[in-house]
């Protein structure tokens, strides 16, 4: 579907229209998908016409600075040049975007101390799964980031990464969108696969399925959390107060013990 905004002609999915332009009464919008679904590059799209329609501040939250890059020059460089190039203006070195005044700003999660200090309309966390491993990211720099409009929303999408993480806490993530799920006030979940992007082939999906575990193929394609700890079930339950004792002994030097 095309979308014409102030000289400017954007393609998307039905499933992006959906996203960017249907859910916009929600603070908190949870994107869970597969790979290549196109969040991404709709998302880029969408910031645009946003921009353009006079929505500002708004963030951009990337894993590295190097995907920053590289999306800026594949989705959104090709998209501002329908624009004249007095309508909008890019500082590299700061990561700021500007369009008829608006403002949208670029940072990446691995320098959080880059990304607080300021309140948006709009934060995008691309590949949320893998931002929202830092509790304190999301808590000491995302939210209060939110609290500077009442109309403001966090669009926080990607592959999901585990139900819980290393530590044996439950993943942001994954709590974001069961929260949603429960029906919480302000909160919606949409969830989609690589099959929903109908730009895609199914057979090199299902190809690519072929050469995958089951788990990884629920995960990185059908979009939903898995926790993998090894295929272990124990590791997945593992808890040290649980199941570690310091009156442990060894069994073997403990029969040689009482023999002597």
């Amino acid at each position: 579907m095309e979308i014409a905004s102030q000289a400017i002609r954007l393609t998307y999915t039905p499933q992006q229209i959906k996203i960017f332009f249907s859910g916009l009464a929600y603070k908190y919008l949870i994107i869970t998908k597969g790979r290549r679904f196109g969040l991404t590059q709709g998302c880029a799209h969408a910031f645009i016409e946003y921009a353009l329609d006079g929505i500002s501040p708004m963030l951009w939250v990337d894993t590295i600075n190097g995907n920053i890059d590289r999306y800026f020059d594949r989705y959104f460089i090709p998209a501002l040049k329908q624009l004249d190039k007095s309508q909008w203006d890019f500082n590299q070195s700061k990561r700021l975007l500007k369009i008829n005044g608006s403002i949208i700003d670029f940072r990446s999660a691995d320098h959080p101390e880059s990304i607080e200090g300021f309140g948006y309309k709009k934060i995008f966390l691309n590949e949320a799964g893998i931002i929202l491993k830092d509790d304190y990211l999301y808590s000491h720099a995302i939210l209060p980031m939110l609290l500077d409009y009442p109309d403001s929303q966090l669009i926080a999408g990607g592959v999901p990464k585990g139900i819980t993480k290393k530590d044996g806490k439950q993943h942001k993530f994954y709590e974001l969108k069961q929260r949603a799920d429960a029906g919480e006030k302000g909160f919606m979940h949409l969830g989609y696969t690589s099959y929903d992007n109908p730009l895609l082939g199914r057979s090199e999906i299902d190809d690519m399925i072929r050469q995958m575990t089951p788990a990884e193929a629920q995960q990185e394609i059908f979009g939903e959390f898995v926790d993998f700890a090894g295929n272990n079930p124990f590791a997945v339950a593992y808890n040290k107060d649980v199941h570690e004792s310091e009156l442990a002994v060894d069994r073997k030097s403990s029969l040689n013990s009482s023999h002597v």
